[in-house]
């Protein structure tokens, strides 16, 4: 994943991801119906299409899982539930 380094670092995918996934593992479910909730709770004046990116970078890591209309956290194999 490439930073640009002119950015803030608060406005990068890669940091939006962190704070979301923060978020996600402190909730360990959300429905996605109030994702936009979540959002707006972590910052915002950024917009939804950076956090869309984010999750779905935290997707692709398998750090977060859709179930039955929830987003859900996974936990690394070794970490305690």
């Amino acid at each position: 994943m490439l930073i640009d380094k002119d950015s803030k670092p608060e406005d990068t995918i890669l940091y939006l991801s962190a704070q979301l996934l923060l978020k996600i593992k402190s909730c360990s479910r959300i429905k996605l119906a109030f994702i936009e909730d979540l959002y707006r709770d972590i910052d915002e004046k950024q917009p939804y299409f950076k956090y869309n990116l984010s999750l779905n970078f935290l997707y692709l890591i398998d750090k977060v899982k859709i179930e039955g209309g929830d987003l859900v956290y996974v936990p690394n194999k070794n970490e305690d539930s």
